[in-house]
């Protein structure tokens, strides 16, 4: 018996400085990731989302749980391309915080642009069942029938929808080029002054 107490209390100080270790560690840890994450933050700030994507590339965002900060990566990823990464990141997003309509609409626009239609759709449907009047229903239609080569009468009573109710530069412009496409020339002379300009280098979709 007493052998046996001897042993047992000889392991408390060890059990102590395993756990003094631990502590220790996930503190640095802590600390190495903050330092990480202001670089990150300093360059994308800066414009220089290459670099702040090399540095994401470092960290291992799963033993992350900042909702905020997961959403700013994966639009770090996004703003180079990787829509992939972008994705993966949104979904460790989703998985901290119940699913709201902002992520999912995000998360439907990324898997469109990994050609991921089916988790679109997936996407899509939660989204309805979520925010049945959200205007964006419509927008998320027309780049789903998009994606999958709808022709342009398919593709325009969403957009013409979603116009109707939000006036965009970027999405009224591509109305007026699905109306020339169809050859429509008076509804897309009609859509021309509803924006501004075209976007850079390109070309009026009716002149």
């Amino acid at each position: 018996i007493w052998n046996i107490s001897m042993r047992s209390r000889s392991c408390v100080p060890w059990k102590e400085e395993r756990s003094s270790r631990e502590t220790e560690r996930k503190r640095m840890d802590k600390h190495e990731l903050n330092v990480k994450v202001e670089q990150m933050r300093k360059q994308a700030g800066l414009g220089d989302y290459q670099t702040a994507v090399k540095i994401a590339d470092k960290i291992d965002w799963r033993r992350v749980s900042n909702v905020s900060l997961l959403t700013q990566v994966s639009e770090i990823y996004e703003k180079v391309g990787k829509y992939a990464e972008a994705k993966d990141i949104l979904l460790l997003a989703v998985e901290r915080t119940p699913m709201g309509r902002g992520l999912l609409f995000k998360l439907t626009q990324l898997a469109l642009k990994v050609n991921s239609i089916d988790e679109a759709e997936e996407c899509f449907e939660e989204f309805q069942r979520l925010a049945p009047q959200d205007t964006r229903q419509k927008l998320l239609r027309y780049l789903i029938l998009k994606a999958k080569g709808a022709q342009p009468q398919q593709l325009m009573p969403p957009l013409e929808e979603y116009v109707s109710e939000e006036l965009s530069d970027e999405w009224m412009y591509e109305l007026a080029e699905l109306y020339h496409r169809a050859g429509m020339r008076e509804a897309c002379l009609t859509a021309l002054p509803y924006f501004s300009a075209p976007a850079s280098g390109c070309k009026r979709p009716c002149a």
